[in-house]
Parts: structure tokens; sequence; C-alpha cells
């Protein structure tokens, strides 16, 4: 179990609301974030081929620039090249994360002056843990569940900003300086390998940090910073936050599943469908109106899962189709013919 990581000192850093630079070395790799307590304003380094496909970056460039560059010439929108260097800033932290060697230098001092978007440190993270292959960042962030979880000065900003399910917040609220990860998720009715994810997703992302064993406690590396260069005429964007739909995918692929299933039969009206992020955050709005009745349930095979908003339990198709003329009018997603499904093990 390794302690002192450079991941862990980042996060730590992060969650301190450190401001300056971050140079991250893996393998033959160096990546620079330029960080303003939590916020990202600028990324230098290897971009993994990604930028480059897209915008030309010449190696080791400044990707905000690239990017802020491209939308100027009108080659991409700037929704566009903000999906092009998130997944390129992903990409890298995933591999600096989980590379066994990874060392980590910090800049202390002003940070890199914003020049056209900014991206959340803790947004970013959340949603690379909790996406599909993020459970193998869990021993990094969390490689100790019986450490204590103390809350980092971040912490009430980023959950107020995180927009943050009810089932994430009821989970986090029990970190209260004195608990272990451990002691918080055996008792969750959410299942323990839930928690400890979405615990160590809260870790990585600055808002916790796990209480360092007595005797082993690791200072932050700290180099005389150099005052960045700045930048004229910003042009400003901000990044868009996705996490609140990573999350809701999150908690529907598990936490929904592990519930608890009241329904005294197996069939359900459909009043709405959703097969993108949007909707599925729609669904749940629509869910949130009657939390009895209202289930968000998974269907499909596909690698992207579908979700269906349903109605009521019946004990067959009949008594579901007798009941879709009753369905509240506001309890439909607009647009969408209520129809009846069947709700079973394979569909959850």
């Amino acid at each position: 179990m390794v302690r002192n990581s450079a991941s862990l000192r980042l996060c730590s850093w992060v969650g301190k609301l450190g401001r300056g630079s971050a140079v991250l070395r893996f393998g033959e790799q160096r990546v620079v974030l330029h960080i303003d307590a939590g916020v990202i304003t600028s990324v230098e380094g290897n971009d993994g081929e990604i930028l480059t496909a897209a915008f030309g970056l010449p190696p080791e460039g400044d990707w905000f620039a690239e990017a802020r560059a491209a939308v100027g010439q009108k080659l991409v929108t700037p929704e566009e090249a903000a999906a092009v260097l998130k997944r390129a800033l992903t990409s890298q932290l995933k591999a600096f994360f989980s590379h066994p060697e990874a060392s980590l230098e910090l800049f202390p001092g002003e940070p890199r002056p914003a020049s056209g978007f900014l991206i959340s440190y803790p947004h970013v993270v959340y949603e690379l843990v909790l996406k599909e292959g993020g459970e193998t960042l869990v021993p990094v962030f969390l490689p100790d569940p019986a450490a204590v979880l103390r809350r980092l000065p971040g912490f009430a900003r980023w959950v107020g900003e995180l927009r943050l399910p009810e089932e994430a917040l009821a989970i986090l609220a029990k970190v209260n300086d004195a608990r272990s990860a451990a002691a918080i998720a055996e008792p969750s009715p959410y299942g323990k390998d839930v928690v400890c994810r979405l615990l160590a997703a809260t870790v990585g992302a600055g808002l916790v940090e796990a209480e360092e064993p007595a005797g082993q406690e690791t200072e932050l590396e700290v180099t005389k910073p150099e005052p960045p260069p700045r930048r004229k005429r910003p042009w400003w964007w901000l990044f868009p936050a996705v996490l609140a739909v990573a999350l809701a995918l999150f908690f529907a692929r598990f936490l929904v599943r592990s519930g608890p299933n009241p329904s005294p039969g197996p069939w359900s009206i459909a009043v709405g469908g959703a097969c993108q992020p949007a909707e599925l955050e729609q669904l749940y709005r629509l869910q949130a109106k009657d939390k009895e009745k209202l289930r968000v349930v998974p269907f499909g095979d596909g690698a992207q899962p579908c979700y269906r908003l349903v109605w009521g339990s019946f004990a067959s198709r009949e008594q579901a189709e007798a009941a879709s003329a009753s369905v509240p009018e506001g309890f439909l997603q607009r647009g969408f013919q209520p129809h009846a499904v069947l709700v079973d093990d394979n569909s959850r």
C-alpha cells in the first residue's frame, strides 16, 4: 500500500485549494496543470496525440491556446473544442493515476491566467472514476478502506457545485473526520463496493483525504515557482459541467439496481425513456415528483444502456395496460406514449 503516491499528493493539494502549477510525469510523458483552487486554467505537455489530431497541436504545446486558436479560425465550435480538451485531459490523467512510478512536482504561486477555457478538476476526476472502467482507480485513491476520511477545505464548495444526487449526498454526509471508509461503506444499503467507489472518487477529486498512518506523513514536494507568462486578449468560455450526468448514470447502474424493490408485480407503465445523458437527467427530474411510484430502470443489452421511467407496479400486462389511461399527466415525458413494460431482473 503506497500512501505517498503522486496521485494522492495531487488530490490533497487540489483539495487544500492549492494555486500554481503541477508537473505530472509518468513514463516518458509530462503534463503540466495550471490550477487555481480546483479550476484548471491551462494545460501543457504531451496530449496523447488527441489534440494533435484535432488541432495540429505541436509537441509540448499549450492545449487551451491551441483550442482557442482553432475556435478563432472557425475550425471547430467552442463545444467541440471543449470536448476534445476533456477527452485528452481525462486520458492523460488516467495514465498518470495508473502509472506505478508517476511523479509530481508542485510549484505554488499565481496560476496562469485563463486563456479561453476553464476545467473543473473535481468534475473531471469524479466522472473518470465513476464511468465504465473507472473501478481500476479505486485502489489508487482509496488503498486502505480502514483509513479515516477527513474533509478538506474545498469540501463544502465542491459538494455545492457538483450537483450530486441525493444518494451521493447521503453517503458524503457520513464523512465526519472520524469514520473510516469501511465504516461508511459496510452498513450501506447500496453495497460496500459501490460506496467505496464513490468515496474513492471523492478522495481523487480532492474533497476528502484518507488519514495517513501514524509515522508515515508525507510532505508536498515544493519547488520555487517561476512566474508564468501572461496571455494577452483572453477569450473566456466556461467548460460545461457534465458530472451530474455521469453521477446519474452511475447511480442508475449500481445504486438503483442494488436497492430494494417494493413492487408487488413485474409489470409497469413506461412514461419516459432516455438513451442520451441530457434525457436521463430529465427522467430523474420527473421521478422526483413521486419517488414511491416512479422509478428509473435500465433496459437493453447495448454497451451504452438506455433507461425507462416507469410508473406503478402490476401483476400482469393486462392490469398495466388497463391502468395506462390513469397515469397523471405531469408524470409523462413530453411526447411520450405510455405503454406496459415488463420490469424483471433482466431489465434492472
